[in-house]
C-alpha cells in the first residue's frame, strides 16, 4: 500500500476527501453490517460523488465534545501517553481512506478509538464472552481493522465509556486475513462502481434512498403497460393501504377504550407494562415552506 497522510485545513476538505474513497464507518455496509446505511445507499453515494454532510444529533454531538475528556481518562488510568490523530490517511489506487481519534504513543504506536455509549445500546448490541471480555458490535470491530491496514500499526484499543461512569477497554491485533477480505471488497465495491453494476436493493431498508433516486417525474411523460409485475405490486400496495388504515383505526378504538378506563391519570403502573399519559403543552410551530414531493397514488381501473 502507497498510503498518503495529510491534515485537512477544514471540514470541507476533508469531507470531499472522504467521497473519493471507501472509509473506515463505510465499510461495515460492504458486509451487511453496518447499522447506518446500506450497500445499495452506500453505492448511489459514491457514484454519484456525493460529499455528505454529517448532520449531528445530541448523541454524536455529546459524543464528540467528551471523546477528549474520555481518551484523558483512559490515559491516565492507564499511565499511557496519547495524542489526537488530526491526520486523514488514503490509498489512491485503492480508493480507501479513514479518519482516527487519537494514537497511543509508545513502542509500536497504536490506535484509540473512543465510544461513547449508553446503557441499553451496550446492554443490546455489546457481547460479553464468559472470560469476562467484551466484544463491540460487528461494525466496531470492522471499523477498527480497516484503521489499523490504513495507519499501518499492530493494535487498536476501543475505549467505550458506558454510561458515562463505565469504561470498558478492549484490545484488539490487526487480523492480515480480515484486511485481505476487506481490500478484497473495497476492489469489488469499486469495480462495480467503474462498470456501473449497482447492487440489487433491499426495498425495505432502502425505501427512501430509493425515493430519493427517484424523486423526479417528468412533467406530462406517461408509461403504457400490461406488465403483470407492475399489476400485482399495485394491486398488494392497495391491499396493505386499506389494511394500514383498518389497523389505525382499531389502535385509535384501542386508545379511546384505554382512556375510558384510566381517565385523568397521568400514569399506570402494572406489573407487565406501563402507560404514561401526560399532556404535552400548547406548542407554536413557525410556518416553513415544505420541499416538493412526488405524489404517489394507484386508482383501481373498472373492466367492461
Amino acid at each position: 500500500m502507497k498510503t498518503i497522510s495529510v491534515v485537512p485545513k477544514n471540514e470541507q476538505e476533508w469531507l470531499a476527501l472522504r467521497a473519493k474513497n471507501l472509509n473506515s464507518t463505510e465499510i461495515p455496509a460492504l458486509f451487511d453490517l453496518s447499522p447506518y446505511m446500506t450497500k445499495f445507499e452506500l453505492w448511489h453515494r459514491h457514484k454519484e460523488n456525493v460529499v455528505v454532510d454529517f448532520q449531528e444529533n445530541p448523541r454524536t454531538l455529546w459524543g464528540k465534545r467528551l471523546q477528549n475528556s474520555i481518551a484523558e481518562g483512559i490515559a491516565k488510568d492507564q499511565g499511557w501517553i496519547v495524542s489526537e490523530m488530526k491526520q486523514y490517511i488514503y490509498d489512491e489506487q485503492l480508493r480507501i481512506g479513514s479518519s482516527f481519534d487519537f494514537c497511543v504513543e509508545g513502542d509500536p504506536n497504536g490506535i484509540l478509538e473512543i465510544k461513547n455509549v449508553d446503557f441499553i445500546q451496550f446492554r443490546d448490541k455489546w457481547t460479553k464472552n464468559e472470560d469476562g471480555t467484551f466484544e463491540a458490535p460487528a461494525h466496531i470491530e470492522l471499523q477498527v481493522q480497516h484503521q489499523m491496514l490504513l495507519a499501518d500499526v499492530s493494535y487498536c484499543y476501543i475505549g467505550a465509556l458506558i454510561s458515562g461512569n463505565d469504561i470498558k477497554l478492549i484490545r484488539r491485533e490487526a487480523d492480515k486475513e480480515i484486511h485481505a477480505v476487506i481490500l478484497d471488497k473495497c476492489a469489488g465495491f469499486w469495480h462495480s462502481i467503474d462498470t456501473n453494476e449497482a447492487p440489487q436493493p433491499d426495498f425495505l431498508k432502502d425505501a427512501d434512498i430509493i425515493g430519493k433516486l427517484y424523486g423526479y417525474a417528468e412533467p406530462g411523460k406517461t408509461l403504457t403497460t400490461d406488465s403483470q409485475e407492475l399489476l400485482a405490486l399495485a394491486e398488494q400496495y392497495k391491499v396493505c393501504g386499506k389494511q394500514a388504515t383498518e389497523y389505525e383505526n382499531a389502535r385509535k378504538a384501542i386508545k379511546a377504550q384505554i382512556l375510558s378506563l384510566i381517565g385523568d391519570v397521568e400514569r399506570v403502573e402494572h406489573p407487565l407494562f406501563s402507560i404514561s399519559a401526560k399532556c404535552s403543552p400548547p406548542t407554536f410551530v413557525k410556518a416553513f415552506e415544505r420541499a416538493g414531493v412526488r405524489n404517489f397514488r394507484i386508482t383501481e381501473r373498472k373492466v367492461k
